[in-house]
């Protein structure tokens, strides 16, 4: 429980058990990750895509349905694999790379701002952080969002203290050799905005503060030669094997995607400006202290605190570091850092609410800095400004849990629970069959290893142009088109591969439970094994009262 008495929460922000605050950050982050059914279709896709490579034991090559996926680089596939190698596959297993992502940009946010603005501004700034409910719901959903927003922050927080340092006169050189590890991290995590957007929102700060020591510091070849050795391996893999990757991976899925209108999502401009105001609340409440002069015109904010228990308010702001350049600085960082993903990402006409989450750190800093500069000028209201505090962090701490809550309560359907039942019936020679739909999760809770025959119209005209889960199979399938001539399959072309496998050969049927039975005729006369809102599993065994019944003059398998 956060405790939020005004005396405990000064004793929390003037000294900290900083072991508490690392593994307490952790275990607030991790304790609800169970909590919400799996959600389709993205917790699915890349947890499959995940459960695909270590099932296969193909551990460069991204698969989706055994053909190749080249939608996002691997590094949550990867992470992801180390997750199912030790808890086994599951939901709760596909969702610690984000948690990992979440837990590790809260902890260099925390010492960054202790570093450069003094103990008080960091916890405030990893509690408003820790306790977004966009930030905590973000970091139990398995997907690249979080993961590639913990690595901007980190980027940017590891370059910005880099070039601080040198300033200062102190050694940077393991930092800057961390930016760019960092930055090749986030470039394997989904592409080019690893290194573009934590790149230009340190060179917009470099330029407005005038540190130009820092682009030698960032750009020293030590930190090149580690971002070059890092990041090109896996992209120069994939390209010698399919000739086409490079123009799909970088031209199609990320420049194309960015000025195209033809994807899905179309939002106005202005959409992740109330977005994140909402969903970063209530701590958005005090980003209004922006706005005022005195915020950027006295940046240092504090000269004195004093001790702990003196029993006053503003020995909240204990161990503010007061040097007005270095508040300066941390103030436009995260100007610079919210001012460039917002208007980055506002620009393509696809928003997907996800994609703003690397702007959350900078809102928490701000709002550090709001209430540290507040709380430290030991005026009469300083006590409200404490107790106004304490409510925010336990009114968030609610909101997370109630919007988790909910989350779980209002979850669309999935198809865990039937695969968790047929489980102990499929055998590992048995094939998946998909009608209409692909079923993301269902093979991984199977823990099927055998790529599902897909049935569809795949030949139908303006498959190709449509954003949606036929695309997705059919792109793979255009990297291995033997694969997809095996796998992508119509209705007649199932029925002739039953009616010819070998006595015993298992089927498993996932469909629409809606419109099977007068749509397919296979399914017409037969009753489900497992029955589930989002979709049921038919069985069906190879042999002679099935050929009978279903295949007519169709010869036998034997």
């Amino acid at each position: 429980m956060i405790r939020t008495g005004t005396g405990a929460l000064r004793r929390l922000l003037a000294a900290p058990p900083r072991a508490a605050i690392f593994l307490g950050s952790g275990a607030w982050l991790l304790w609800l990750s169970w909590l919400r059914p799996l959600t389709l279709p993205d917790e699915g896709r890349y947890g499959g895509v995940a459960w695909e490579m270590l099932s296969h034991g193909s551990h460069l090559l991204p698969t989706l349905n055994g053909m190749p996926f080249f939608h996002k680089p691997p590094l949550y596939y990867w992470l992801a694999e180390a997750a199912y190698s030790v808890f086994g596959p599951s939901v709760w297993a596909a969702r610690l790379p984000s948690w990992l992502a979440a837990w590790g940009v809260a902890m260099a946010l925390y010492v960054f701002l202790r570093r450069w603005r003094g103990e008080a501004t960091a916890v405030i700034g990893l509690l408003a952080l820790l306790t977004q409910p966009f930030f905590f719901g973000g970091a139990q959903f398995a997907n690249l969002d979080t993961l590639v927003a913990g690595l901007i922050g980190m980027t940017i927080l590891s370059g910005a203290a880099a070039v601080m340092r040198a300033g200062a006169g102190q050694r940077y050189h393991a930092l800057s050799v961390l930016t760019g590890l960092l930055a090749a991290l986030g470039v394997l995590a989904k592409g080019l905005i690893g290194v573009v957007l934590p790149g230009a929102v340190l060179v917009l700060w470099i330029v407005l503060r005038r540190r130009w020591r820092g682009l030698a510091v960032l750009l020293w070849p030590p930190v090149i030669v580690v971002f070059l050795a890092v990041a090109l391996p896996w992209f120069w893999a994939m390209q010698q094997r399919f000739p086409d990757f490079l123009h799909y991976f970088f031209i199609y899925q990320q420049l194309d995607r960015f000025a195209d209108t033809g994807f899905n999502n179309v939002q106005p401009f202005w959409f992740y400006v109330p977005l994140v105001l909402g969903l970063a609340l209530p701590w958005t409440l005090w980003l209004g202290g922006c706005l005022r002069k005195a915020f950027w015109a006295n940046p240092a904010a504090v000269r004195k605190a004093p001790a702990a228990d003196a029993g006053t308010d503003t020995d909240a702001s204990a161990a503010v570091n007061a040097d007005p350049a270095s508040a300066a600085d941390v103030r436009w960082l995260m100007l610079c850092w919210l001012g460039v993903i917002v208007v980055f990402f506002s620009i393509p006409a696809s928003k997907l609410v996800g994609y703003i989450q690397p702007v959350l750190p900078a809102v928490a800093a701000l709002v550090a800095e709001v209430i540290a500069a507040g709380l430290g000028r030991g005026d009469a209201p300083s006590g409200r400004r404490t107790r106004a505090l304490g409510l925010t962090l336990s009114g968030a701490a609610v909101l997370c849990v109630v919007a988790n809550v909910l989350a779980a309560h209002y979850a669309k359907p999935n198809n865990v629970a039937i695969g968790r039942q047929a489980r102990a019936e499929f055998r590992p020679g048995d094939t998946l069959i998909a009608m209409r739909f692909y079923p993301y999760d269902l093979p991984m809770v199977l823990h099927s290893a055998k790529p599902a025959w897909v049935v569809d119209d795949w030949d139908r005209p303006g498959i190709a142009k449509r954003d949606n889960w036929r695309k997705e199979l059919y792109d793979a399938g255009m990297f291995d088109p033997a694969r997809m001539r095996q796998l992508l399959i119509s209705e007649a072309e199932m029925r002739r591969r039953m009616c010819a496998a070998p006595d015993g050969q298992g089927f498993w049927i996932w469909a629409d439970p809606g419109d099977s039975f007068g749509k397919y005729a296979m399914l017409r006369d037969e009753a489900p094994r497992y029955k589930a809102p989002r979709g049921s599993l038919w069985y069906m065994e190879a042999g002679d009262a099935f050929r009978r019944q279903h295949c007519g003059g169709t010869p036998t398998g034997g």
